[in-house]
C-alpha cells in the first residue's frame, strides 16, 4: 500500500480512492478514516470536511465506482446506432470487462461489499438491484424479447451472459493471471460465441 501525499485538488476523490486501496489490501476490518487520512497524507480531521463517518465514506466509495461503471455501460449502449441489434449486448459485455481491466482495484472492492445485491430473476425489484447488472438485464430483456425469445430463455441467457462477463472480469483482474493477447478482441470472441 502506498502513501500518496495529497496535493491540493480533489481531497474527496483522493480519500475515496485511498479507501478502496485500504479495503483491498487490509480488509474492511482495518478500514478507518484515520488510516485513509494517513494514506492521503492529510490530518485526521481533514476527511470530516467531506464525510461524517467511515460509513458515509464507504457509501461514497460504492457510489463513486458504481457511477463510473454505469457511465461506461450507458456509453456502450449509446454507441450502437441500432438499439435492437444484439451487438448492443456485446458492447455492454465488452465494456463491463474492460471497465475492470482498466480499473482492477474496483473489482474486488465493489463485489466484496455486503450491501451490493444482484437479483437474477426478471421479476426482481429493479430499484433494489445493483444498477450495472440491472442495466445489462433490462437491455438484454428488451432486445431478446423483441426477437421473440421466451421469458424463461431470456432469464437463462442473462444469467449465462453475466456469468461470462463477470468471470472474464474476475480472471482479467487477477494479479497472477497474464494474457499477452488483446483482451478486448478475446472478450468479443467469447461473448459473441456465447
Amino acid at each position: 500500500m502506498s502513501n500518496k501525499p495529497y496535493h491540493h485538488g480533489d481531497l474527496r476523490n483522493s480519500l475515496i480512492e485511498a479507501g478502496i486501496e485500504l479495503i483491498n489490501e487490509k480488509g474492511i476490518e482495518q478500514f478507518s478514516l484515520r488510516k485513509v487520512s494517513a494514506l492521503c497524507g492529510v490530518s485526521q480531521a481533514a476527511p470530516y470536511s467531506h464525510f461524517q463517518s467511515k460509513e458515509s465514506l464507504l457509501e461514497a466509495m460504492q457510489d463513486y465506482v458504481t457511477e463510473q461503471f454505469m457511465e461506461v455501460l450507458e456509453n456502450a449502449i449509446k454507441s450502437c446506432p441500432n438499439q435492437k441489434d444484439p451487438r448492443v449486448i456485446l458492447e455492454i459485455g465488452k465494456s463491463y470487462v474492460m471497465f475492470f481491466i482498466n480499473n482492477p482495484q474496483y473489482f474486488p472492492f465493489l463485489f466484496s461489499q455486503p450491501c451490493m445485491e444482484v437479483e437474477l430473476s426478471l421479476d426482481a425489484d429493479a430499484k433494489k438491484n445493483f444498477p450495472p447488472f440491472e442495466l445489462l438485464k433490462a437491455t438484454a430483456f428488451r432486445i431478446f424479447g423483441e426477437s421473440g425469445m421466451s421469458k424463461e430463455k431470456i432469464e437463462d441467457t442473462i444469467i449465462s451472459l453475466w456469468a461470462t462477463v463477470h468471470g472474464l472480469a474476475s480472471i482479467a483482474t487477477m494479479k497472477n493471471v497474464h494474457y499477452d493477447k488483446d483482451w478486448e478482441t478475446k472478450i468479443e470472441d467469447i461473448i459473441w460465441n456465447e
